[in-house]
């Protein structure tokens, strides 16, 4: 080991990479501690790897910011031996701190991501990729501050001749799919790695796991990985889709830039009243277990508030995520238990009050289908050649049935790499479908176009251009509206459905123009109640959860759908039964398993 480095006298080793070795040194003529990093003595005659290690320190000593780890000096690209002094931080890795306290809560695992994403927001800024974002590069200091290291070592590393260290493409396991498969990487790649720490943060281990690196690397570029809720189901559908967003296999579909990231993380822990991250994980290091458990008292009353909050404002989805989070906790918290029984039964009454509007617009419907097959009985041959789409756009002169949409929405059964559906993206922009029919005389594009409305169900509002939603029916059905792009706004009625807003171009014309659209039903959301608890599954296990706790079931093609619920509890005999859900609606059934009787046991006299 060196005894010292130009003023830099050394006190030990710290640890040592592909490139350099990293000691604690003292500083002689500042009287301080710094970590001084020394490249490896076969790369000091490297032009290329000093002009490098010579742009890693200029580069990151622009970095000014309280997450990221200061650069103090650098010894020169002529000096005899190259090296960068920097701040010493007290340590454990963020590694050694999952190692430690496996039950981090979802909210210290999202300020502490929000902290990092500030760190990489900053350096993006500056134009620096990180490259290898990962635990083991995030240090804690002073039990107060995280302090995200090691920036630039990738891009550094990656040349002819330095490629034998095994670190030229990162880390195996937090690598973006586009890193290990040698195409450009950008920003997106560095906030993929991140959500892979943020996924160990929240669930105690790695997303991408395998029998060897291979297998790991196989498995990110396929997006194979456990859903985080069903490792933890603490963490909730809100961070659950975080997660997701941020290891999406297209960079496109990822977050566009830290701050995006950092927005939805902030949104996240601002409903537990926590307002300034770092003060926060200032307190959780001081205190981490004890801090956890009493930590946990505040989830639930949060959650719990949130969830009641949502079901005045008749959001159903969040208010179940909510309420599924403190059931995760506290299976018997009756504060919950009364809005979820609640709501049951407000959804009943509201299944019953349907029943007249449906009735009408069945009605309706019959004149409408009657009139369709009089006119055109090809309809059904048609129906039977159209594929999937998205919302069709179609001409009068050859009409066709709705057709449906890939479903389902969120908050849905966990499935992998799914991702959430982005509310900041824009409408998407519906053309009409090429057709061949008789060509139509050009129409004015300064009159208005007779345009049809068919959607399904039929049970919706609609909103175009921004204006006032209207509840579909004989009086709304058809309209005028000048030839150009309009936005469509459909809104299934009672929560049935997932809101859809989309874009439609309409051509000038004299006929009618018909807007199709078939929106995608939410999940139905069942509740079991049993005398001892027990597993649920739904079906072949379309979905699955545990009694006394929210389970969200997909109906991907009816509104109303027949279910078999199979319970199982340990020492009890299992229950199959039938239930009747409705989309997005909640249903709550009571069961009652008897134990198993004991083999030698005799048989009661009939």
């Amino acid at each position: 080991m060196l005894s010292r480095v130009g003023k830099y006298e050394i006190v030990g080793e710290i640890g040592h990479g592909g490139m350099a070795t990293v000691y604690e040194a003292r500083d002689t003529r500042l009287n301080r501690l710094v970590a001084l990093k020394v490249m490896h003595p076969h790369l000091q005659g490297a032009k290329e790897a000093r002009a490098r290690f010579a742009r890693e320190a200029v580069t990151i000593a622009r970095l000014r910011h309280p997450n990221i780890l200061e650069i103090y000096d650098y010894s020169g690209e002529d000096s005899d031996t190259s090296y960068i002094a920097a701040e010493l931080l007290t340590g454990p890795t963020l590694k050694q701190l999952v190692e430690q306290h496996a039950d981090i809560p979802a909210e210290v695992a999202a300020s502490i991501t929000i902290l990092l994403a500030r760190a990489l927001g900053a350096a993006h800024n500056e134009g620096v990729i990180h490259r290898d974002v990962k635990p083991e590069n995030v240090l804690l200091h002073e039990n107060r501050a995280i302090k995200l290291t090691d920036f630039g070592i990738a891009q550094l590393i990656d040349m002819q001749g330095m490629t034998t260290t095994g670190q030229v493409l990162g880390s195996p396991g937090h690598m973006a799919p586009e890193q290990i498969e040698g195409r450009e990487c950008d920003i997106r790649s560095d906030l993929f790695s991140l959500g892979t720490v943020l996924y160990l943060l929240g669930t105690g281990e790695l997303p991408f796991q395998g029998k060897n690196p291979h297998q790991v690397l196989k498995n990110i570029v396929e997006g194979h990985y456990r859903d985080p809720l069903q490792v933890k189901p603490q963490m909730g559908g809100r961070l659950r889709a975080i997660i997701m967003k941020c290891l999406e296999i297209d960079p496109a579909q990822r977050y566009s830039n830290a701050k995006e990231l950092e927005n939805d993380l902030e949104s996240f822990v601002k409903q537990s009243s926590i307002e300034d991250p770092s003060a926060f994980i200032a307190d959780y290091l001081r205190g981490t277990g004890a801090f956890t458990a009493q930590f946990r008292e505040r989830i639930i009353a949060a959650e719990a508030a949130l969830g009641e909050r949502a079901m005045k404002a008749g959001d159903l989805p969040r208010a179940m995520d909510a309420f599924n989070r403190v059931l995760s906790y506290d299976e018997t918290n009756e504060r919950v238990l009364n809005a979820v029984r609640h709501l049951g039964r407000r959804s009943q009454l509201r299944r019953v009050a349907a029943w007249g509007g449906i009735v009408t617009v069945v009605i309706g419907a019959v004149g409408l289908v009657v009139s369709a097959l009089a006119s055109k009985p090809e309809a059904s041959e048609q129906h039977a050649e159209t594929k999937p789409t998205l919302p069709v756009v179609e001409e009068r002169e050859k009409p066709a049935p709705s057709v449906p949409v890939n479903a389902v929405s969120e908050p849905e059964q966990p499935r992998q790499n799914h991702r959430p559906s982005d509310p900041r993206r824009p409408p998407r922009t519906v053309s009409p479908a090429p057709q061949a029919k008789p060509e139509e005389p050009p129409g004015d594009p300064k009159q208005p176009r007779h345009v049809i409305l068919r959607p399904e169900p039929a049970n919706v509002s609609i909103s175009i251009d921004g204006q006032a939603s209207r509840d579909f029916g004989p009086s709304f059905r058809e309209l005028d509206l000048l030839p150009g792009q309009h936005v469509f706004k459909f809104k299934g009625a009672h929560e049935c459905c997932v809101d859809e807003e989309f874009r439609v171009d309409i051509p000038p014309g004299t006929s009618p123009f018909v807007v199709t659209h078939r929106l995608r039903f939410r999940p139905a959301v069942l509740y079991v109640v049993s005398n001892t608890p027990a597993n649920v599954v739904v079906g072949n296990g379309e979905a699955s959860g545990r009694t006394r706790s929210v389970i969200y079931v997909p109906q991907p093609d009816d509104m109303y759908a027949n279910h078999v619920v199979h319970i199982t509890g340990e020492g009890h005999e299992p229950v199959h039964t039938e239930v009747r859900l409705r989309a997005g609606q909640l249903e709550t059934i009571e069961v009652t398993l008897q134990p198993i009787a004991p083999k030698d046991s005799p048989v009661p006299p009939q």
